[in-house]
Order: structure tokens, then C-alpha cells, then sequence
């Protein structure tokens, strides 16, 4: 009986034993309950991960199928962006053939037009026929100028026209402009003044001809809208450090003036300045393409400049060109004093030369016939390539004046047929005949074997100077 017996600390021990295995089977419950709640939440968890990641990946297919639509669009757009290209380069060669076409139909008559009247203005004495001879002229010079705006608006607008870099005198060719106005501004009464705050030595390096262009437009307009009164013409030069030349020109006059709010679209193509005056119809008593201002406007931004106008009604307009050219270092020397020994010189000089003209239009080779004779030098006429190619097979020639668009044979093939002869005269000089001024034709001529141009409509000075330089190049 005493073996069955426990005590204190048997019961106690067994007290201890009980409430760590109650707390065992408890905390084994509490964590079966958390594992369960744990797998519960997993489940939930992972059903909540996979419904995310079936709506990312039907945002990823939707995605897909949006680009997809939206790069076979692209690639629409984009073949019909290159059909639309090919059509505008095809439209644009059209429009150069169009330009260089509507050159040539309408410079050939000119250079006729204008040659045998400046031929007849010479030899006439007579008056009143020099009068009719100068409205023959002056409607020429109009519809000749009207020609090349129209030109060098459309190779300016698309981009086609190159400026050259030459050195040349500033002065000289602002008062070679206010000297060609001279005599249209006295008729007018009006009078042409230079103000030219600029050495006559300066040198600089640009394109004369189309600083020239920019002047004679502007100038013309002044006159154009000025009744009495002046025109100024203003230059001033700003040295820069580095070499450069800020030259800053200004055409100003006493004329009508242009109205506030025309100032805005002076410069657009086909606009014309009209008088606030209704009792003045301007428009219809001044004419003109209303290109001249647009072309100055692209022809100087085209050299990097500037070009502003400030006017007031019935007080005048002001027209200023801001431009920059480097400065030529080294002077030009000029033959000024044996301008008239080395004209007669070269006169004697031509005598016993021969040249062989091709020209298919017949007005045209007899002013070029009219224009040798006065320099005695003698000449075949060719009507087509072909005759001209025969001829100079069989004849001695120094030089060879032939026209482009020919029958039978073009005058470029004909240059390159002489470059490849072998009969000893391949080098002879090939002056063509052209009213095309489209850089890329004139490239291919000289390529052809062409040795100079003689841009149609010519005067007799422009043909002296070809002969001169290929006769006597040392002169």
C-alpha cells in the first residue's frame, strides 16, 4: 500500500507532465489551425496570382494584337508614302522637263527678238524708228525678266539652286545696278543716288550674279512705285575677328508706299503692292509676276541673311538686306587701260579664223552669221547634227557654235562624237547653244564634251567674250 502512495512531488511532477502535454496538444492545435489558415490564404493567394496573371496575359495578347494592327497600318502608310514619293520626284521631273522646255521654246525667238534689234538700234539714226526699236527692247527685256522669275522661283521653291563662290568687287556691282537704272530713272524723273560707305577695294566671296538679282529687284520696284522723288541706294560694311564681312544694304524711295497691312504678305509669291488710293489704280498700271520680292526673300535667306522692309504710305518704303561674305585677301588686278589696244588687237587677230555654226533655226544662224561677219571670222551653217558632223569630218574649223535640241543629232552627241574622233581635232573647242539653265542639263553638256555655254537669249558682247577666251585665252 505504501508503493501506491504519492507524493508531493510526484504530484506535482505529474501536475507539470499534464499541463506541458495540454500545452503541447494546444499549441499543436493552434498550429494545425495556423497551417490551415496559412494554406487557406495560399490558395486564395494563388488564386488571386493566377487571375492577375491570366489578365496580364490577356493584356500581353491584346497588346500584341494592337501592334501588330498597328505596324501592318504603318507599313500601309509607309508603301503608300514611297508610291506617293516616286510620284512627286516623277512630278518634279516633269515640271524641270516642262521648265527647261518652256525655257527653250520661249528664250530661242527672244535671243532673236533681241539681237537683231540691238543689230538694228545701232546702225539706225533715225529717231523716231530708235523709238519704236526701244518699245521692241523694253518688251523684250519685260518678257525676258518675266521668264527667268518664273524659273528661279520654281528651282528656288524646290530646292534645285545652288549659289557659286567667287571673289568680286562690292562696290562695282552695287553701282553697275544703280547705272543700269540710271536711264529708266531720269525718264521717270527720278533721281538714282549711291550712298556707299564702303571701300572700293573691298573684295569679297560670293555669288555676284545673285547679289545682283536681289539689287536689280529690288531697285526695279522702287522705281516701279516711285513717280518723283528718289531712290537711295545705302551700303555699310561691319568687319567680324574672323575674317567675314557683315555687308548691309538698303534700297529706299519716295514712292507709295505699302499699306500696314500688306507688310505681312510682301513677300509671298504672286502678291502685288496696291495703293490705299482708290482714285491711283496701281494694280493695274504697274504689272509684273509679283515673284520678284519672294525670290530676293529665298535668295537671301539662301545665303544665310536677312531681309526687312519698313514703309509708310505715300512717304516711301525702306528694303534692307543684312549679308554675310568672307573677305577676299588678295586683290584682282584690272587691265583698265588696255581695254581698247587688246579690242582691236583681237578684231585683227580673228581675221583668218572659221567657225562652223549648227543652229536648225533659221533666224537664229543668220544672227549668229550677222554677228561673225562683224568680226570677220568665216563660217559653214549646218541645219542638223548630222551635216555637222560631215562638215567637220571634212573641213578645218577653230571653233564650233552649235545648238542643243538638234535634228538627226543632238548637239551634246555631236561634242561627244568630236572628243572621240581620231582625225586630230578632238580638242576643238564646242560652244553650245542653249536657252536651258537647268544646272543638272548644263553639267550633262559639259560632260558631253561641250567646252562652254552660250545661254540664249545672248548679245554680241557675250559672244565676244566666248571667242576671246577660246581664241586667246592669254588676253
Amino acid at each position: 500500500m505504501k508503493s501506491l502512495k504519492l507524493s508531493n512531488s510526484n504530484i506535482v511532477f505529474i501536475i507539470a507532465a499534464l499541463v506541458s502535454i495540454i500545452s503541447i496538444l494546444f499549441l499543436n492545435s493552434y498550429y494545425i489551425n495556423q497551417i490551415s489558415n496559412f494554406q487557406i490564404a495560399t490558395i486564395k493567394e494563388n488564386a488571386r496570382i493566377s487571375m492577375i496573371a491570366w489578365i496580364l496575359f490577356g493584356i500581353s495578347i491584346l497588346s500584341i494584337l494592337i501592334l501588330f494592327f498597328n505596324l501592318k497600318k504603318f507599313i500601309k502608310i509607309e508603301k503608300q508614302t514611297v508610291g506617293r514619293k516616286g510620284d512627286f520626284e516623277k512630278q518634279i521631273q516633269t515640271k524641270s522637263r516642262f521648265l527647261s522646255n518652256m525655257s527653250h521654246e520661249i528664250r530661242s525667238p527672244l535671243n532673236c527678238i533681241m539681237g537683231f534689234t540691238d543689230i538694228i538700234d545701232r546702225i539706225e539714226t533715225d529717231p523716231e524708228k530708235k523709238k519704236y526699236l526701244q518699245a521692241i527692247k523694253t518688251s523684250s527685256d519685260h518678257l525676258l525678266n518675266t521668264v527667268n522669275d518664273i524659273l528661279d522661283f520654281s528651282k528656288l521653291d524646290a530646292g534645285k539652286l545652288e549659289l557659286e563662290s567667287h571673289p568680286f568687287n562690292i562696290s562695282e556691282a552695287i553701282h553697275e545696278i544703280a547705272f543700269a537704272f540710271s536711264a529708266l530713272a531720269a525718264n521717270k524723273g527720278i533721281i538714282i543716288i549711291e550712298e556707299i560707305s564702303l571701300s572700293k577695294e573691298l573684295m569679297i566671296i560670293g555669288d555676284k550674279f545673285r547679289l545682283k538679282q536681289i539689287l536689280y529687284n529690288l531697285t526695279s520696284n522702287a522705281i516701279k512705285f516711285t513717280s518723283k522723288g528718289y531712290v537711295v541706294i545705302t551700303a555699310d560694311v561691319i568687319f567680324r575677328a574672323e575674317g567675314d564681312a557683315d555687308i548691309k544694304i538698303q534700297v529706299a524711295d519716295s514712292g507709295i508706299g505699302i499699306p500696314p497691312d500688306h507688310l505681312k504678305t510682301i513677300f509671298e509669291e504672286f502678291s502685288q503692292v496696291r495703293s490705299s488710293n482708290k482714285s491711283i489704280e496701281t494694280s493695274r498700271s504697274i504689272t509684273g509676276t509679283g515673284l520678284g520680292l519672294p525670290i530676293c526673300k529665298m535668295l537671301v535667306e539662301l545665303q544665310g541673311g536677312r531681309i526687312h522692309v519698313s514703309s509708310k504710305l505715300n512717304e516711301g518704303s525702306v528694303f534692307s538686306i543684312l549679308l554675310c561674305y568672307p573677305v577676299h585677301n588678295h586683290l584682282i588686278e584690272t587691265l583698265e587701260n588696255q581695254i581698247g589696244y587688246v579690242s582691236k588687237k583681237v578684231k585683227q587677230l580673228y581675221i583668218g579664223k572659221k567657225a562652223l555654226i549648227i543652229e536648225d533655226n533659221e533666224m537664229n544662224a543668220m544672227l549668229l552669221s550677222l554677228l561673225l561677219k562683224k568680226q570677220q571670222i568665216k563660217f559653214d551653217i549646218a541645219i542638223n547634227g548630222r551635216l555637222g558632223w560631215e562638215l567637220f569630218n571634212k573641213n578645218r574649223y577653230d571653233i564650233i557654235l552649235t545648238d542643243i535640241n538638234l535634228p538627226e543629232m543632238k548637239g551634246d552627241e555631236l561634242a561627244t562624237a568630236i572628243r572621240k574622233s581620231s582625225n586630230g581635232k578632238s580638242h576643238m573647242p564646242v560652244i553650245a547653244l542653249t536657252a536651258s539653265n537647268i544646272k543638272e542639263e548644263l553639267e550633262g553638256y559639259r560632260k558631253s564634251g561641250i567646252s562652254d555655254i552660250l545661254l540664249k537669249p545672248f548679245k554680241e558682247d557675250d559672244l565676244n567674250s566666248i571667242l576671246q577666251k577660246h581664241f586667246y585665252p592669254e588676253i
